[in-house]
């Protein structure tokens, strides 16, 4: 089947690559078209076509949405290109530092694009915040022309800090822990806007803030040994758990002159439990010592919040991923038939209980 694109006029020009941008007449959703310069850049885009394909065989897999997916290519010829979806733009490109749901939400899609390559028997093998898009909705992986099969030597020529720790024989093969390790790294630069650091250094690092949302959500990432570092479904559980985690705690403000940040905004090597002045009008009053009735009165209070957060979570995390479902299904097809398809099996889903409700009630209604 031919896919029909529409590209830019303008174009870029790498070292190795023509770059042209465009969007599927379809669908709308945007592309990039990398035209090899060189046999290097051949070789490059062969391997991309290689992961797209070993991905798209995937048994029982939708196509996520947090990887690029190859919708064309041509290896013929000396200019050989692929062309892939291109949603967003490069973290890296981002003023300013992301809210902590915008950052949970980016490693949890990295993690997901991390899964799904494993799944293939893949690593990318050059996460890097050039590479890492953002949308406002969702991240996406895009350039696996670096990938390779997990125990092959690793090849992305990458800045050494970006690189994780080679083994005891100098060797550095591909596995998942690599991946986790470059996608904590594009977490912790993203979250302190600065550039990456040798793994003792973020370490240290992290270190100084123990306690913070950030060092909790990277704990063992940077291990120099592999083995000590977690997957990514325990990162992924880590997300979760982060998303429920109250984000600002404070006291009565007629009682006391501090508030409590339990998760920063933006990562501080300050201990996040530190007492943080709140600004108020000069006639605040002084914190007091709470009375018994009213520490017993507090404490039934926070019980209660908590049970309600308890009992909604399950209704959040369903909601979630039926939103979830239907992104993967929608963008899993390019075809405007299928989109079509499953716009009206939608509306059959919903609408025969609907009808049958209705013809219930009315039966019933009538008989009387």
């Amino acid at each position: 089947m031919t896919v029909h694109i529409e590209f830019d006029a303008d174009r870029r020009f790498t070292d190795q690559f023509e770059l042209q941008w465009g969007r599927l007449a379809a669908t709308g959703e945007r592309v990039l078209r990398r035209t090899a310069r060189n046999a290097d850049a051949q070789r490059l885009v062969r391997a991309e076509v290689h992961a797209g394909r070993l991905l798209d065989a995937l048994p029982g897999t939708t196509y996520p949405v947090q990887l690029c997916r190859v919708v064309e290519h041509d290896l013929t010829g000396a200019s050989a290109h692929v062309t892939s979806t291109y949603r967003g733009v490069p973290v890296a490109g981002q003023p300013g530092a992301p809210l902590p749901e915008t950052l949970l939400k980016i490693f949890g899609d990295l993690l997901v694009a991390i899964q799904t390559l494993a799944k293939a028997g893949l690593t990318h093998g050059a996460i890097v915040p050039e590479f890492v898009l953002w949308d406002g909705t969702h991240a996406q992986l895009v350039n696996l022309g670096e990938a390779v099969a997990v125990g092959e030597p690793a090849r992305a020529a990458l800045d050494p800090q970006w690189q994780p720790p080679a083994g005891p024989d100098g060797l550095r093969l591909a596995t998942e822990a690599d991946d986790v390790y470059q996608a904590g790294m594009v977490v912790f630069c993203i979250a302190l806007q600065r550039g990456p650091a040798g793994p003792a250094q973020v370490r240290e690092e992290l270190g100084r803030g123990g306690g913070s949302a950030l060092s909790a959500l990277l704990e063992g990432v940077f291990a120099d040994d592999p083995r000590d570092r977690p997957d990514a479904h325990e990162l992924l559980r880590r997300v979760e758990e982060a998303r429920y985690e109250p984000v600002w705690q404070s006291p009565d403000p007629a009682d006391a002159t501090t508030a409590t940040i339990k998760i920063p905004q933006q990562y501080s090597p300050v201990p996040a439990t530190m007492p943080v002045p709140v600004s108020g009008p000069p006639t605040a009053r002084a914190a007091v010592a709470l009375s018994p009735a009213r520490d017993e009165f507090r404490r039934l209070v926070e019980a209660k919040q908590q049970y309600r957060q308890a009992r909604n979570a399950p209704q959040r995390v369903a909601w979630r991923w039926c939103r979830s479902l239907v992104d993967v299904l929608w963008y899993s097809r390019d075809e405007l038939s299928s989109k079509i398809i499953m716009g009206v099996l939608a509306l059959v889903v919903i609408g025969v209980p609907l009808t049958l409700i209705v013809l219930i009630v009315h039966t019933v209604g009538g008989s009387k």
